[in-house]
């Protein structure tokens, strides 16, 4: 993993969506589901934007008290299982902001750093590989191909 370089995500197998500071992602091509806590959830929007692990270490100094926990570890380690999942891929990508987050409005409101957990489920996977629902073309699910009635679908 180099500390410099963005990560890619691959759009046709990998579903997220961050709610209530919760990031729940689906890989499509394994069946698995994961839920990140707030801390990888932010870590998580990062990298979907393309930024590296050493550009995410240091936002995660700037945002947080890091007193006594070195954030790079953390930041290496959750990128490390989502690397083996194959959740995301090392890559070049073009880097751009992530979505806007809510920064301390001084460093005597900085919140202490809290190290990222990730869980992994597989108790839906039978369901996902099966559900045709990741199937779908860009038009998005359900739609009639071209001389199909939507009622001949059954």
């Amino acid at each position: 993993m180099s500390e410099s370089s963005g990560y890619s995500i691959d759009q046709a197998h990998i579903v997220s969506e961050v709610i209530d500071g919760e990031a729940i992602i689906v890989n499509l091509a394994n069946g698995y589901y994961y839920s990140l806590d707030a801390a990888a959830a932010e870590i998580w929007l990062w990298l979907q934007s393309g930024w590296s692990a050493a550009r995410i270490a240091d936002a995660i100094r700037e945002r947080y008290d890091c007193a006594g926990a070195g954030p790079e570890a953390a930041v290496r380690e959750l990128i490390g299982a989502l690397l083996a999942d194959q959740i995301i891929a090392p890559g070049s990508v073009e880097s751009c902001d992530p979505p806007p987050v809510g920064l301390p409005a001084s460093a005597a409101a900085k919140a202490p750093f809290r190290a990222p957990s990730m869980q992994r489920f597989t108790d839906m996977q039978g369901f996902l590989l099966v559900d045709p629902i990741h199937e779908v073309d860009d038009t998005g699910w359900p739609h009639a191909t071209r001389g199909e009635s939507p009622a001949s679908r059954g």
